[in-house]
């Protein structure tokens, strides 16, 4: 339970070290659960692989001991990966020391407007009905007689 990754060892060498010990414990008839395993092994391993860890219980994802290990060997060769990429040394000027390597940007991309559609005609305002008056040609927001009686305090 307290066995834990060196950090200059690998995912493949901690992997044969953590199944030897597991292995002992099933030789001497101890049973363990699948998830008791898979935590033991989670927790072996060093707080760079932290990110890891909690995705891999975020997510609730089942897998056999064999695949946890190698889908944490595929999180080591990325992060392996990302360290060498960022760190570039200098070979000339003034300022010494590493230095990051940016992103090459790209040229901004151009929105691309949706052709416009045609909006519908308006519809003949003749045809509507104030719902106070009864009367063609306006709505009931627009109405003389409505805004005058609420102006006045009656409606």
């Amino acid at each position: 339970m307290t066995a834990h990754m060196q950090d200059e060892a690998s995912v493949h060498e901690h992997r044969v070290k953590m199944f030897g010990l597991i292995e002992k414990l099933l030789s001497l008839d101890l049973v363990i659960p699948h998830e008791l395993s898979t935590d033991i092994i989670l927790l072996s391993f060093p707080s760079s692989f932290d990110n890891f860890v909690v995705n891999f219980n975020m997510n609730k994802l089942e897998a056999i001991l064999e695949e946890l290990v190698n889908m944490l060997e595929n999180y080591e060769a990325t992060m392996k990966k990302e360290k060498s990429f960022f760190l570039v040394g200098t070979s000339s000027g003034s300022k010494k020391g590493p230095k990051i390597k940016e992103k090459k940007r790209s040229a901004p991309m151009k929105k691309i407007k949706p052709h416009k559609k045609a909006r519908p005609s308006k519809p003949n305002q003749l045809q509507h009905i104030s719902f106070h008056c009864n009367k063609p040609g306006h709505w009931r927001h627009n109405c003389k007689d409505y805004l005058s009686q609420k102006h006045s305090g009656k409606g």
